[in-house]
């Protein structure tokens, strides 16, 4: 366990300096890393960066190999079954927040969306990861059931981050075309053929990213 609050804190920066640094491609996918390796190139302890390696292990950003770790690999078929469970999870989640969210809400949605598009146009995986990251937290938030957001952050956050780790540019502009999509239903009051595009949108990826389809 962290020993106090400003431990946990320490901790928290770790793991999120470690994780801006895997999305952003300074830790490529499959290199291996030690604990202590680590702690010397964030400026962290060595009790501190294990509890962020834990953290980042947890959330599929590193995996455990034998006593060593490595940045996650993503190969073709874990990157479908990731966007079978979004398909199921973020539309559910969505079918219950578009007819709820507000204009505010919507016209924040259409500028990530932009900036969505912006970042993948540039191969920027952090600044993608941030944008799909606030545009689900929209949604969980409209969506008005606590339970539900619980349950389903930590799935969400776990899902997007590792899909990020699979870089394919072919499917780049099906993802931001889905969402800017999305957003323009929404700002026609169309709530309903919002959900649908949203939808098609993770089938349409998960065909384009089939392994047969290589």
């Amino acid at each position: 366990m962290v020993g106090s609050m400003t431990d946990q804190a320490e901790v928290d920066k770790a793991v999120q300096r470690v994780r801006d640094e895997i999305l952003a491609g300074g830790l490529a996918p499959g290199t291996t890393v030690t604990v202590s390796g680590l702690a010397k190139r964030f400026g962290a302890d060595d009790a501190q960066m294990h509890h962020a390696v834990v953290a980042l292990t947890e959330e599929g950003l590193i995996e455990a190999a034998g006593h060593e770790h490595r940045i996650a690999n993503l190969g073709r078929q874990q990157a479908v079954q990731l966007l079978d469970v979004m398909g199921v999870v973020l539309v559910a989640l969505f079918e219950r927040a578009a007819p709820r969210l507000s204009p505010d809400e919507i016209n924040r949605m259409a500028t990530l969306a932009d900036d969505l598009r912006t970042a993948l146009q540039h191969e920027d995986m952090l600044a993608s990861h941030r944008a799909i990251g606030d545009l689900v937290g929209i949604i969980l938030q409209a969506g008005d059931h606590q339970e539900l957001r619980d349950v389903n952050t930590h799935v969400l956050d776990r899902s997007l981050a590792r899909l990020h780790l699979f870089q394919h540019a072919i499917a780049y502009p099906i993802w931001t075309d889905g969402w800017v999509e999305t957003v323009q239903y929404l700002q026609r009051g169309q709530p309903e053929a919002a959900v649908e595009r949203l939808r098609r949108t993770f089938w349409i990826l998960a065909e384009e990213l089939a392994p047969e389809s290589s």
